[in-house]
């Protein structure tokens, strides 16, 4: 990453450590430094010496705005409330997918469900092109993002209607309408958070076989691929999700068990790293700091920009 890569001597300069694991991740003592492009979080356990972190990199020239708790990253809203849950929401994302479907005037109807229960979208080969009410592949995009932050329940439409953006349908622009009609009826709902330190990484995976099958889609063999789905979570909370069909023509079941299996893992393994690493460089910051005993479930985030 070119941003990284420009802040890295000034990285090394401060005393900072870069993750093996993940470039945007540097350590210095008990102090977690997490950065994308422009937008970074400093996080620990000590506020007296996140200050003095953050006085050394004003002095070493790097320009940087405080932000005060975290509270806004990356455009997810982080809500913390008095009984320790953490509530994440992308309502200002959602208000732009509303406003791009035309649908934010005040007559215009909910959805209780992200997408229809009783049939399956597939290729429609038969039926109208899209009409081009909207930008598709631009609503697209958003929704993408909003899945993959705060609202893992439209992960399986989203990436439905994803397929066909090359060559989409009718049907395909009125799930996406049904999509924005859940979504302004959800607007403030997302992901809440309640952190259990005594869970760690546990990894939950399903699979659904064949189910996209569609008799009269013969030229599609996309409908024989079979459809998985995992989500990874760390002292209770999920951490990351996926809806996708596999690459592969599973067939049988338990075929497509463990292929399902197989694709979840390599989402995992990283993470186990990653933990494994965070641990070694906390385990070498306790034995130059004996008085440290804060956990970093409980560490003091404080955004830069």
């Amino acid at each position: 990453m070119a941003a990284n890569i420009g802040i890295m001597p000034s990285n090394k300069e401060l005393g900072f450590t870069q993750s093996t694991i993940d470039e945007c991740l540097f350590y210095r003592g008990k102090i977690l430094y997490l950065l994308y492009t422009d937008d970074s979080i400093l996080a620990g356990p000590d506020q007296d010496e996140l200050d003095s972190v953050i006085n050394e990199i004003k002095m070493a020239g790097l320009n940087i705005t405080l932000q005060g708790d975290l509270q806004d990253f990356l455009g997810i809203h982080i809500d913390r409330q008095p009984d320790g849950t953490i509530h994440l929401t992308q309502p200002h994302l959602i208000d732009q997918i509303i406003e791009a479907l035309r649908l934010d005037h005040p007559s215009c109807t909910t959805k209780d469900t992200p997408a229809s229960s009783s049939r399956i979208l597939s290729r429609h080969s038969n039926s109208p092109p899209f009409d081009g009410e909207f930008d598709y592949r631009s609503v697209l995009g958003k929704l993408n993002y909003l899945k993959r932050g705060t609202r893992s329940d439209i992960s399986y439409i989203t990436h439905q209607c994803a397929r066909f953006t090359t060559a989409p349908k009718i049907e395909h622009g009125k799930s996406i309408k049904w999509l924005g009609r859940y979504l302004k009826g959800t607007r403030n709902q997302g992901l809440i958070l309640h952190p259990d330190k005594d869970r760690g990484l546990e990894m939950y995976v399903d699979a659904d076989f064949a189910g996209n099958w569609d008799p009269q889609e013969t030229q599609d063999h996309d409908t024989t691929r079979s459809r998985h789905g995992y989500i990874l979570m760390y002292a209770g909370c999920p951490i990351t999700w996926k809806s996708q069909l596999q690459g592969e023509i599973t067939l049988s079941s338990t075929e497509l068990e463990y292929t399902g299996l197989s694709y979840a893992l390599r989402e995992a393994i990283p993470v186990m790293e990653l933990l494994k690493e965070m641990k070694k460089m906390v385990s070498k910051s306790e034995r130059r700091h004996p008085r440290f005993i804060e956990k970093y479930l409980r560490t003091i985030p404080v955004p830069l920009k």
